[in-house]
Parts: structure tokens; C-alpha cells; sequence
């Protein structure tokens, strides 16, 4: 039948084929417009939207976000093929509370920056490994320094120390022109 005041319906369960109001329809598992009828389909415990989805509220996603290859969930972001970058048009600030930027190769730590009464201290954090500075001289790769954490640190310059003093507390030993 038709209505056209209000309608009330409570006996029962409500059964149609296809259910427009006010131009949005709702057919089976899709819910449309009069425009275009595939907006969102809720299927297989699933919702699938066909347009953008604007909220103004919280998001909660207790399983995880997945966004074409990245996935974040609690504490970690994973990315499954390629690199990740950040393009930033301003700063990037890192601020861990815990003090330590632990940088890590497949799960192993490698090195770190840490705060230690505010001293920025530099840790190659396996054994014997150096810590190295390289750059580019004029189109050239250069190792400019090397701290060789094998032999407590001893440092060695590809060229010359430019210094406006000079202090020096053991013993000198010189290879060369004095």
C-alpha cells in the first residue's frame, strides 16, 4: 500500500525487496543513492565504501589499520614491500620520552642516539663495529672519519686535523715531518 502521513509498523519483522527513503535506497546488501545505488556494500562481516569516508569523530580500529601496503597497529607501523618516507614540508621532530632512538637492522640493534644528562651521546651498539663519517669531496665518496670501536675508539682522519690548539696529555708518536 501507500501512506502519506507517518507509518507504524510493530508486529513482526518488516520484508522488502528494495527500500527507498528520501533517495537512498537499501537493496539487499547495498546501501545507495537514486544516483548510484553501489555507495557501501556490508557483506562477509565487511563494509566496503565506493566514495570517501569523512568522520568527526574517533576512528577505533582495534585490529589495525591497513592502507594499501601499510599496516599500523598498537605500537608499530609495518611496511610490507619497498621503503618508507616521510615528506614533510616542515620539521620531522622525534621525541621519545624513553631518551634512546635505537636504530635497528631486522630486529637487531645496530646503533643509537641517547640523552644522558643531556649530553648526545652516539653508540654503535655491536662489538668492535666503528662508527664512520663519510660525505662526497667534489663528486667523490669519502670515509672522512672513522672511530674504531675495536681499538677504544682511536680515530682516524682521511686528511688533516685543523685545530686552533692543541692539547695533548701521553705519548706522541710521529711518522713524518714535525
Amino acid at each position: 500500500g501507500s501512506s502519506t502521513g507517518n507509518m507504524s509498523y510493530t508486529t513482526g519483522d518488516f520484508l522488502a525487496g528494495k527500500v527507498t527513503v528520501d533517495n537512498v535506497i537499501i537493496n539487499g546488501t547495498t546501501i545507495g543513492h537514486t544516483d548510484d545505488t553501489d555507495l557501501m556494500t556490508v557483506a562477509d562481516g565487511g563494509l566496503t565504501v565506493a566514495g570517501t569516508i569523512a568522520s568527526t569523530g574517533v576512528v577505533t580500529a582495534n585490529a589495525g589499520v591497513v592502507v594499501d601496503n601499510i599496516t599500523i597497529d598498537g605500537t608499530e607501523f609495518d611496511v610490507s614491500t619497498g621503503d618508507f618516507k616521510f615528506d614533510i614540508e616542515g620539521d620531522l621532530r622525534l621525541d621519545a620520552n624513553g631518551g634512546d632512538l635505537i636504530f635497528q637492522d631486522n630486529g637487531t640493534d645496530i646503533g643509537s642516539f641517547t640523552n644522558s644528562s643531556s649530553d648526545f651521546v652516539i653508540t654503535s651498539s655491536v662489538q668492535d663495529k666503528d662508527i664512520v663519517f663519510k660525505g662526497d669531496d667534489n663528486g667523490s665518496a669519502i670515509t672522512a672519519l672513522t672511530l674504531d670501536m675495536s681499538e677504544a675508539g682511536a680515530a682516524t682522519f682521511n686528511n688533516k686535523i685543523i685545530a686552533t690548539e692543541l692539547d695533548i696529555s701521553g705519548n706522541v708518536d710521529i711518522d713524518g715531518t714535525l
